[in-house]
């Protein structure tokens, strides 16, 4: 479940941590490190632009509280990032003593549709036909 995807400041700094920290040091010609730079001189720019698409949060919010519902999780009406957060870090929790005591089937459905939905979503179309099917 993508939790760790929902704060994009932290994904803007894993991206650029790692182009700094990871790929550049491996980069031996200066044209291509010159190139790099501009890439990481490019995010910074972009760090303060960046906000959830509307469309694609709410699709992520309805799915989440779809699969929170079946959990029997209370639900409030906020939509908002942080909530959307909170809402998958307590249906991971609920998941991981509902197999403990064998799953209700509806659930495992419900589990199964959601991971299929947001993978869809969540994935890019180039490194999903790498995906187990």
């Amino acid at each position: 479940m993508t939790v760790y995807a929902l704060d994009l400041a932290a994904v803007h700094a894993t991206i650029r941590d790692t182009l700094v920290t990871r790929v550049l040091p491996g980069v031996e010609s200066g044209n291509a490190r010159a190139e790099l730079m501009s890439v990481v001189e490019m995010l910074d720019s972009l760090e303060s632009r960046l906000a959830w698409e509307p469309t694609s949060l709410a699709a992520a919010v309805e799915r989440t509280k779809a699969l929170s519902a079946v959990l029997g999780q209370e639900s409030d009406d906020s939509d908002d990032v942080e909530t959307l957060r909170a809402r998958r870090q307590s249906i991971g929790e609920a998941l991981a003593t509902a197999y403990t005591d064998g799953a209700d089937p509806a659930v495992v459905e419900a589990v199964a549709r959601f991971t299929a939905d947001d993978i869809v979503a969540e994935i890019s179309p180039g490194l999903r036909p790498g995906l187990p099917a």
